[in-house]
């Protein structure tokens, strides 16, 4: 594992974090089973749009992969909590692949059948996320796992375009040539995660398992109980309820502008929202110290909201732009320096269980703030909606940031999981070994000192030998008796002393 100081003053290099190679196996997996996802989900939505010629059932087809995450997300990492991450990863990329290349070989399955089948691969997105999030702390520390975080980020919104412009193309040839290559993409992933990620025992132990609602509310307990990890949470949750609201509304305000259906507008602001977060992660992981970064995470958090709030003008398209990629920029600088601080403070035991906490927090307030100012757009003018949505969440964000806790509060937590983590880390290496305190000896023969001196006659004969040397748990005395010729001898003036 990766242990660089997590009080570097510099941030580390893309280069320096592929070094390490599990985490680049696992990056460069997750990197191209991404781009599948989306090349997949543009096409299925074509498809089902094609047999149905229905909105609604072509967008569930779309919304059904973010469903487990509503219901099922913290109880599927309480699960994922149970069993090695690297199995659990190579299990679901191979029932995802099945479940695409059924899907590619038979595009005339009923509609039906079609979500059916998309639930079930998105069940299993739950607790690869989770394992895989849990996973990258034990390959990578301090500004490496804050690099790593931005660049899975930032992939992710590179793969979120290309794969959707991709899947649009394919859909209008074949839409069966995308579910195919969907599915090769999640083979080629159990296969670099098979043979570069090493075998790691669960972190919870068969002898601690309470049940999986039980394990999944300790999940939520933890998180909410640490006042540093509350706090991060709610900063977080905050920020992409807000932050997602232009991307989400980009179709809507795009023939705001123009008074019909825009495509070119909708491209520019949902390629800005896009844009601006990966400007925003350069920024924050490779332009700004590691301790500046910490600071800007409450000013940031406030500036996402506020993005907002011009829209109260109705302005014009490059303004909009211009909002856009601020909330984009100011959303990539909280994230990853929010995680980097969580994960310092997260108990190693909860970490599957943690994270899928907040991947769920984050799909249900993202979904939920489009829905619901997508839903108040249609009785109300949009860019009102956009302008006081964001003034309700600059009020909810200065309230969070009031409560952040102070400077010694967050020292304290992170020095109290540097020592979880370090006994964690001695169990594992030392699985099986007594206490080093404990030393067994053979009460049926005499001891010895470990060094082969004979003791001289006198009152030095009488003293106590000295405690053998710690890595030697068990003294097998009988081969050391014979080489030392028998007991020492008694001192003149005492009569010899028999064992």
């Amino acid at each position: 594992m990766s242990k660089p100081d997590e009080s570097a003053n510099r941030p580390a290099t893309i280069r320096e974090t592929l070094a390490n190679r599990e985490y680049a196996a696992l990056f460069t997996a997750q990197a191209q089973s991404s781009l599948g996802d989306n090349v997949a989900r543009a096409a299925v939505v074509a498809l089902v749009y094609r047999q149905t010629n229905s909105p609604i059932l072509s967008a569930a087809a779309f919304a059904v992969s973010y469903l487990p995450w509503l219901g099922f997300g913290a109880l599927l990492a309480a699960w994922a909590e149970r069993h090695p991450y690297r199995r659990t990863m190579i299990g679901c990329d191979l029932l995802r692949a099945t479940i695409m290349l059924v899907l590619a070989a038979f595009p005339g399955l009923p509609t039906a059948l079609i979500i059916l089948l998309l639930f079930g691969n998105a069940l299993l997105s739950p607790p690869f996320d989770a394992s895989r999030s849990a996973l990258m702390p034990q390959l990578l520390q301090g500004e490496q796992y804050v690099t790593a975080i931005t660049l899975n980020r930032t992939t992710g919104q590179v793969s979120l375009i290309a794969g959707y412009a991709l899947g649009a193309l394919l859909a209008s040839i074949n839409g069966s040539v995308a579910l195919l290559i969907n599915g090769l993409t999640f083979i080629v992933s159990a296969a670099l995660i098979a043979l570069v990620i090493k075998e790691r025992q669960p972190v919870l132990k068969a002898e601690e398992h309470t049940g999986l609602l039980r394990e999944a509310a300790d999940g939520y307990r933890v998180v909410f109980s640490s006042p540093v990890m509350r706090a991060i949470a709610l900063v977080v949750f905050c920020g992409v309820c807000f932050g997602v609201v232009p991307e989400g509304l980009a179709a809507a305000w795009a023939a705001h502008l123009a008074g019909h259906s825009d495509t070119f507008g909708f491209g520019v602001i949902i390629t800005a929202a896009a844009a601006g977060f990966v400007l925003g992660s350069a920024l924050v992981t490779w332009l700004l110290r590691p301790q500046r970064r910490v600071a800007l995470i409450r000013p940031m958090a406030i500036v996402t909201p506020l993005a907002l709030v011009p829209a109260l003008l109705d302005p014009s398209l490059p303004v909009i732009v211009v909002m856009t990629l601020l909330a984009g920029a100011s959303l990539a600088i909280t994230l990853p320096a929010g995680n980097g601080l969580f994960v310092q403070v997260l108990p190693p035991a909860y970490r599957a269980r943690a994270f899928g906490v907040m991947q769920s927090g984050v799909h249900l307030l993202q979904g939920g703030a489009i829905l619901f100012t997508g839903w108040l757009a249609t009785y109300f003018p949009l860019p009102e909606v956009v302008g006081y949505f964001g003034i309700a969440g600059l009020g909810a964000t200065v309230l969070i940031i009031a409560a952040w806790p102070a400077k010694a509060t967050i020292a304290d937590a992170i020095a109290a999981n540097k020592v979880r983590v370090a006994a964690a880390q001695y169990t594992a290496d030392h699985t099986g070994i007594d206490d080093l305190g404990e030393v067994t000896i053979d009460l049926a023969r005499v001891p010895v000192p470990p060094r082969r001196r004979r003791p001289s006659p006198g009152p030095s004969a009488r003293r106590e030998p000295l405690m053998p040397d710690p890595a030697e748990r068990t003294v097998d005395l009988t081969e050391r008796t014979a080489e030392l010729g028998g007991l020492p001898p008694a001192p003149p003036s005492q009569p010899a002393r028999h064992s």
